[in-house]
């Protein structure tokens, strides 16, 4: 699979992802990435004490929009990182509230199996 399609494919599941995630649907998640060291239930408590702690009420779902940020033009919502030895990729995403970045970002690994993708939810963290 060459590196445009990875990244398309992996963009489809992300953006499944981050919209289970804006609509608290917690228990989706497993069912579209595997979710080595979370439980949805983890995941959830997670998002709701970042999202108390900056006192925001809500996360944005998926958004095609890359801009860049006025303080740091190289900035950019979504990242991919290609392994070096073939075996896949990894996905950083900007999580937002309200258009705006939340400093919590998504990260996930894509790794190339059987012709596809097995995408795995490694973090949900302050960057």
């Amino acid at each position: 699979m060459d590196r445009q399609t990875a990244e398309q494919k992996a963009i489809e599941i992300l953006k499944q992802v981050v919209d289970a995630l804006a609509e608290k649907r917690y228990e989706d998640i497993p069912k579209l990435a595997e979710m080595e060291h979370w439980t949805p239930e983890m995941l959830r408590d997670h998002v709701a004490e970042h999202l108390q702690l900056c006192g925001l009420s809500r996360m944005d779902g998926w958004t095609e929009e890359r801009a860049a940020s006025p303080t740091n033009p190289r900035y950019q919502q979504l990242n991919f990182y290609h392994f070096n030895n073939g075996s896949g990729l990894a996905v950083d995403y900007d999580l937002t509230s309200d258009g705006e970045r939340n400093d919590l970002t998504l990260q996930m690994e894509f790794l190339y199996e059987g012709g596809g993708l097995r995408p795995v939810l490694l973090d949900l963290h302050v960057m």
